[in-house]
């Protein structure tokens, strides 16, 4: 009981290690903590209820926003609420609760094997069936908690998911080194181990010196991003439709003379697209003659024969040519929200969907690779919402021209909780990996301007309606993780892999 009571601790105190708390150190201690419990239980059953400890304390403490999505905006009981949540939690641990359970049939406990080959290898595979199964979630990878700490100098070489191995890597090192010195093992155990951490964290320090890509001052945009702070509890109301729109149009023309492109926020018309056409056309047009792109999010329903599609997308007006219906240098969100967007599995799931009376929980993805958005001249990668955290598809959409990475997203379903401050953190780390300015547009918080190097150049206070006005120049040149990709790292989690295989193999 007490070990489980440590485990819990450890997973809450991971938390600390993102946004906005930002104490990175943290991260090492939880992980090592996970660790610890691990190694020093007396069963494979012990283990696993170790890692589950862990995670209910981890993900009760990091995604325990999800309850106002699903009482305050869902409109369920609090207690139906918290049992949905506490379902969530419980799912989610499942996946710590795998890793120590292999990792503890892995090899010999307390051992440099266990701590710094098996551990960071299958904490790999179970993170990865966590961003998988069901299209996954993500969310609160350890690798994150690095961006404003001393290893993020790996971000724009090999991306986030090297950070989710090498701080496992650095947690069983350290661990490993009070063993020893402990079990009193041969001096150059821990000594080795010590000049290792040494070598990663220096490493990360020098790469963080190099300038992978510059900025083209020749080249400049003047980007207005509307933040119409919308209340989630009206946002979707038919009675403030109206309202929503003319506040959207005055803020837009307060701008059209000095921006190059105005963005309005994700799904910033609660409305179909189709049923909109004169508002939209109006916008183009007063766009077009003040040369101004005006990027708008909104909802697209698309007939066909066997099935209507509904997709939630982002459209550019005042383009080269008029608007006119169905525009093609658009954006549709490929990536959906399980339950807030899409049923996964829904034939099972149904009557919980049937709880949640959220607007839009049918809709459909776009493609996967889908061509970048072209506007005054200069290239887009876009993501809506969620994807902004997925690299491997931001990478995917990467191309040679991309001069910027933009985001739209509404984050109101959180409320005043540390759910924004998260997502925030995720998108700004894409910025360091793919060494572009990050554009992000949000309906109440967090609209921001992020620099390359993933620092927050300008930003919005939260739940205040405001238009945050900024020059922005793009990058030129590209990182390691541009030309790499994730295929460095899955070559490394797979030697380690092999590597403890082989060893366990020896041991019987």
């Amino acid at each position: 009981m007490i070990k489980a009571i440590l485990a819990a601790i450890c997973g809450a105190l991971a938390v600390f290690a993102f946004a906005p708390f930002d104490y990175w150190i943290t991260a090492f201690i939880a992980y090592c903590g996970l660790l610890y419990c691990v190694a020093s239980s007396a069963s494979l059953k012990q283990a696993f209820a170790m890692g589950l400890c862990w995670g209910v304390g981890f993900f009760g403490a990091g995604v325990h926003w999800v309850y106002i999505s699903i009482q305050q905006f869902g409109e369920l009981p609090p207690v139906i609420a918290f049992i949905l949540l506490a379902l969530l939690i419980v799912y989610l641990s499942l996946y710590p609760a795998i890793f120590a359970a292999l990792l503890r049939k892995s090899s010999r406990p307390y051992s440099f094997i266990q701590f710094v080959i098996a551990a960071p290898a299958l904490w790999q595979i179970t993170e990865f069936l966590r961003g998988y199964i069901l299209t996954g979630f993500a969310w609160l990878q350890l690798g994150y908690t690095q961006l404003d700490g001393p290893l993020n100098g790996y971000l724009p070489v090999f991306g986030v998911a090297s950070l989710n191995l090498i701080i496992p890597v650095i947690s069983g090192l350290l661990l490993y080194i009070y063993y020893s010195i402990k079990n009193r093992a041969p001096k150059w155990q821990p000594v080795t181990a010590f000049l290792t951490i040494l070598l990663l964290t220096g490493s990360a320090l020098l790469l963080r010196q190099v300038n992978w890509v510059k900025v083209d001052e020749d080249r400049s945009l003047n980007f207005a991003l509307i933040q119409g702070n919308i209340e989630q509890s009206l946002k979707w109301d038919p009675k403030r439709l109206t309202q929503t729109l003319q506040d959207y149009q005055r803020l837009t023309e307060q701008n059209l003379d000095s921006a190059n492109i105005i963005i309005w926020p994700e799904a910033a018309i609660t409305d179909l697209e189709i049923n909109q056409q004169s508002y939209l056309k109006n916008i183009d047009t007063q766009a077009r003659l003040m040369d101004t792109a005006v990027l708008v999010g909104l909802i697209d329903l698309q007939f066909s024969r066997s099935a209507n599609r509904i997709f939630n997308s982002l459209v550019v007006l005042g383009d080269e040519q008029p608007y006119q219906y169905p525009t093609t240098n658009r954006y549709n969100k490929y990536h959906l929200v399980p339950f807030g967007e899409f049923i996964p599995l829904s034939w099972l799931l149904s009557p919980i969907a049937d709880l949640l009376n959220i607007p839009m929980s049918s809709m459909s993805s776009g493609e996967y690779i889908q061509a970048p958005l072209k506007i005054k001249g200069y290239t887009f990668v876009t993501a809506i919402c969620y994807e902004i955290i997925l690299s491997q598809q931001i990478w995917d959409n990467f191309t040679p021209e991309t001069d910027f990475l933009l985001t739209v997203s509404n984050d109101a379903w959180f409320g005043n909780s540390i759910g924004p401050w998260q997502h925030l953190q995720m998108a700004r780390t894409r910025a360091v990996e793919f060494g572009r300015p990050l554009i992000r547009s949000t309906n109440n918080g967090i609209t921001t301007i992020v620099d390359h190097h993933g620092q927050i150049q300008k930003q919005l206070p939260q739940f205040e309606q405001q238009v945050l006005t900024a020059q922005v120049s793009p990058t030129i040149g590209f990182t390691p993780y541009i030309k790499w990709g994730n295929k460095p790292f899955w070559g490394i989690t797979l030697s380690l892999l092999l590597i403890m295989l082989f060893w366990r193999k020896r041991e019987h």
